[in-house]
């Protein structure tokens, strides 16, 4: 298979002698200087460039070396104090969820010894007053017997 670059019916190998000029002009270089220099050259980049990014961007904890002592132990205290709230309130809100647990745990186990529904009714512990049979207040309270 003839590969052509041109209508003029010349293939990439046309001319050897151009083709030997050419890969010795762009073959590397054989001297380990040029590899060493080469690569000190990149470093040297490769390092002005991060010292040019550092001097736009500091990094985010460089703030705290413009503290004073007082400041730092002021902003330490504000954070533990709000650390004891958050933690003052979560304990509270737990205690009032378990509290109603408990309460609608001990109205479900009573419910369920009842045979009547609870709904309307109000359980009280007080006993009952019991009436003689002649008495003229027995028919005023229905319950009462």
């Amino acid at each position: 298979m003839n590969v052509t670059r041109n209508d003029n019916g010349h293939g990439p190998d046309a001319d050897p002698r151009v083709t030997d000029l050419l890969r010795s002009h762009y073959a590397a270089p054989q001297d380990e200087t040029y590899w060493n220099g080469l690569e000190d050259r990149v470093m040297l980049s490769v390092t002005r460039g991060i010292v040019r990014i550092n001097e736009l961007r500091p990094a985010w904890w460089s703030g705290f070396g413009e503290f004073r002592t007082a400041e730092i132990r002021n902003a330490g205290l504000i954070a533990a104090t709000i650390g004891l709230l958050v933690a003052g309130a979560t304990y509270v809100r737990k205690a009032e969820v378990d509290a109603t647990a408990r309460q609608m745990a001990q109205r479900a186990a009573v419910e369920s010894a009842l045979p009547l529904p609870l709904e309307d009714a109000t359980l009280t512990t007080r006993a009952r007053l019991r009436l003689p049979e002649d008495a003229p207040e027995r028919y005023l309270h229905p319950l009462d017997y």
